[in-house]
């Protein structure tokens, strides 16, 4: 089983047991319904959650679980990951998304390696895709002006760079 990455908590919000969450899924309200079933990464290992709430507050997904009616049930979860079998997710071929990007060798036009997708920006005009590289990073957007070519087989991305980015 697979496991992807959909959110982070931040902290707990207010004392009925809700959590904020830094979200890394282009569709919270799939992967944050009710009853939906999520795996909560601890220091100690995984436990199974169950979502009992969900609504969206200022860009950050708030959330409770079963079970955990209070601040003193969730407060120990506070920086832990939140993470869904992927094989809950209805994925149609031609579809790519953000967790499809993560691990990606990134290449420019000249098939030179930039680096690996270590992380996708859900910003509100388009994504920005963080690759890794020795040194500073590299944040392209992830637009048709800039990516050139998605081979999802081989994982990899060929991108069109402009004067300053590197």
């Amino acid at each position: 089983m697979k496991k992807i990455k959909i959110g982070q908590i931040v902290r707990p919000f207010g004392l009925k047991g809700e959590v904020k969450v830094k979200l890394f899924t282009d569709f919270p309200e799939l992967r944050f319904a009710i009853g939906t079933p999520l795996f909560l990464t601890t220091l100690k290992g995984d436990i199974d959650v169950v979502i009992a709430s969900f609504r969206m507050h200022q860009g950050f997904a708030l959330v409770s679980f079963e079970g955990k009616p209070s601040i003193d049930d969730i407060e120990v979860y506070r920086n832990c990951e939140l993470s869904i079998d992927e094989e809950r997710i209805e994925h149609d071929e031609d579809e790519v998304y953000f967790f499809d990007l993560i691990d990606c060798k990134v290449v420019d036009e000249n098939d030179v390696l930039l680096g690996m997708i270590s992380e996708v920006i859900d910003s509100p005009a388009h994504a920005i895709i963080r690759v890794s590289r020795e040194g500073k990073d590299l944040l392209v957007p992830y637009v048709d002006a800039f990516i050139i070519d998605e081979d999802m087989d081989e994982k990899k991305i060929t991108v069109r760079l402009i004067e300053g980015m590197l």
